[in-house]
């Protein structure tokens, strides 16, 4: 029984120190080319907590991208984690604004970038200054890949919207012109102006024989 208990918990073990099975596809867009990586990828709180502890090696152009578009803070560090890394921080749009060189094994230096980042892609230390990867530079991976669902609604809207926009600058021109109002005045004014249209109408019979008499 004993044994087996055993057997279970370096189960366990190993497959927390294991890689994920799992990569995609990550791209580094710099001023001497492209730069392709397979990445594991780091989402849920146990795996952005776990990082790359425990891992003897690391692949070459391989590494980890951890997704912190929901966390505050970042921070950091290299606790329980045997290989030396380079950290690259990422803005939301994917360009890099702060890079991270060799950081070292087992150290528990709190590593904190100027501002929160939306992201971090931890590599073999030595890759930065290997493929000249800067800040600046862009970053293509599907955590920064534009909403294309969101795209023709908002097309369609900018067309049917368009003609009423039209509309309400021209309105407001005309009665900034000519009154001088506020634009939060502008719909009581055009209301008024309507409902003062048919007066000319009434008052053209009485200005009739004043014309007559001049005339007489």
């Amino acid at each position: 029984m004993k044994n087996i208990i055993k057997l279970f918990v370096a189960v366990i073990i190993l497959a927390a120190c294991s890689p994920k099975n799992d990569k995609s596809d990550l791209t580094i867009l710099t001023d001497d080319g492209k730069i392709t990586y397979k990445v594991e990828e780091a989402k849920t709180i146990p795996e952005l907590e776990k990082g790359l502890m425990y891992r003897e090696k690391l692949d070459a152009d391989s590494g980890m991208i951890f997704d912190l578009s929901e966390v505050e803070h970042t921070a950091m560090w290299m606790k329980n984690t045997k290989i030396p890394l380079d950290m690259i921080f990422i803005e939301p749009d994917g360009n890099i604004f702060w890079i991270y060189e060799n950081a070292q094994p087992e150290s528990l230096t709190l590593i904190i970038p100027p501002f929160p980042a939306a992201a971090v892609l931890e590599v073999n230390a030595g890759d930065v200054q290997k493929h000249n990867i800067k800040p600046g530079d862009k970053i293509e991976h599907e955590f920064f890949a534009p909403s294309t669902e969101e795209a023709p609604a908002k097309e369609e809207m900018m067309e049917d919207e368009a003609p009423a926009e039209d509309a309400v600058v021209e309105e407001t021109t005309e009665v900034v012109e000519a009154e001088e109002v506020p634009a939060g005045a502008e719909v009581l004014e055009v209301a008024a102006d309507e409902t003062k249209a048919p007066a000319p109408e009434e008052a053209a019979p009485a200005e009739t024989p004043k014309a007559e008499a001049m005339t007489e």
